[in-house]
């Protein structure tokens, strides 16, 4: 979100266009924020600095789960009881909604289950107390003493109701649906407020708006310094085999959620992780993979799926994430202009947690709300209406 002098040179001195609501950023988020504004506005301009899913939306293993990278021990220990109870359910509403929408604009999704799966003792040991306390508290899991995989894993959950989905051509379909006007690269560089609105400058043309909605996530920071020490960039890893023998029905979780895999239906294995072997490495926006986290996954593979071994691995990526000081998202409007909004700071969780959170943050817009567990007063109340 850096543009230089010389690429608006062309622009910089233009009057501005108008629109009523401005989203910036067409992820998943910015896409369905998108599409549920145009139910109230007929103009909604959505600016992207890439393309449409060009970040973590189109650069993510695809997997639609319930929960959070914390096993419900942990995030009992982590967050209390009672805010656990609520989180699980959110990602389940949200689940549903992704299958929903997913279901509607005719995108790849399948309810294929979920594994999540124990890589030591210790892990399996929380494994086992969170499908006890999760049976408590009304939701459906099934533990495995063994490897349900059979494959060297300790133990593991598992869970019927999760899936997988296509994130991309879901965001696409979501964008489209909306009717939105749609700007790619469109850098927005820099958020003026002023007594007619909120000016937005952009690579292309700026922009003066009623209302910005920002669905940046990691970027945030680079436009509203407020958020510098609560959003932080982490990258994560991923590769592709070629398509393959079918070894693998279920989306698979593992290791505390340090890695992920799945097997798509014309065969390719998708394996993302190890982000935890480099956090200082990794906690950067640039986009390029590295030898060190590319070799884990590469050995990760041979490991636990040797027949795979001799197939060639097709692409190797990575993606951008945004995490926050306490690991939940961030809704709400900035207290010095409450004309910009914003929904931020997924942890990795933005299929998990996306569209709920989205209509968290729109229920507060329209003075409905009553009370998120995500609004960002819980950070940051100095700087948040």
């Amino acid at each position: 979100m850096t543009v230089g002098l010389w690429q608006t040179a062309d622009t910089e001195h233009a009057t501005p266009t108008q629109a009523a609501v401005v989203v910036i950023g067409a992820g998943i988020i910015g896409s369905y924020l998108a599409l549920r504004l145009r139910e109230q506005h007929d103009d909604v301009l959505v600016l992207e600095a890439r393309h449409v899913a060009g970040g973590a939306s189109g650069r993510n293993g695809g997997l639609l789960l319930s929960g959070i990278a914390h096993n419900y021990a942990a995030a009992c220990t982590h967050y209390g009881r009672e805010l656990t109870r609520e989180l699980w359910r959110t990602t389940i509403r949200n689940r549903e909604a992704m299958i929903a929408w997913a279901t509607r604009l005719g995108t790849p999704v399948r309810r294929c289950g979920s594994y999540v799966l124990a890589s030591s003792e210790r892990e399996a040991d929380e494994l086992r107390a969170s499908v006890a306390l999760m049976a408590e508290d009304g939701f459906a899991a099934e533990w495995h003493s063994t490897d349900p995989l059979g494959r060297g894993f300790v133990a593991g959950v598992s869970n019927a109701g999760d899936g997988v989905i296509q994130p991309a051509l879901l965001t696409a379909a979501l964008l489209k649906a909306s009717g939105a006007a749609l700007r790619e690269t469109a850098e927005v560089y820099a958020l003026l407020s002023g007594e007619d609105g909120v000016l937005v400058r952009a690579r292309g043309g700026d922009v003066l708006a009623q209302r910005v909605v920002l669905a940046t996530n990691a970027w945030t920071p680079l436009l509203l310094p407020e958020f510098a020490a609560t959003v932080v960039s982490a990258r994560g890893q991923l590769l592709a085999t070629a398509p393959a023998p079918r070894v693998l029905e279920r989306a698979c979780y593992c290791d505390e959620g340090f890695e992920y895999f799945q097997q798509l239906p014309d065969g390719r294995f998708v394996l993302g992780g190890f982000r935890n072997l480099a956090f200082a490495e990794e906690a950067t926006y640039a986009d390029h993979t590295t030898s060190g986290i590319q070799s884990a996954l590469d050995a990760f593979l041979a490991r636990y799926f040797p027949e795979l071994a001799d197939i060639p691995v097709e692409r190797r990526w990575s993606g951008t994430m945004g995490f926050t000081s306490d690991g939940l998202p961030l809704v709400g409007r900035l207290k010095r202009d409450e004309r910009i909004a914003y929904a931020i700071g997924f942890n990795g969780h933005g299929l998990g947690l996306g569209m709920v959170v989205a209509d968290e943050l729109l229920y507060e817009l329209a003075g409905t709300g009553s009370g998120s567990i995500f609004t960002a007063r819980r950070l940051l109340p100095e700087v948040v209406a």
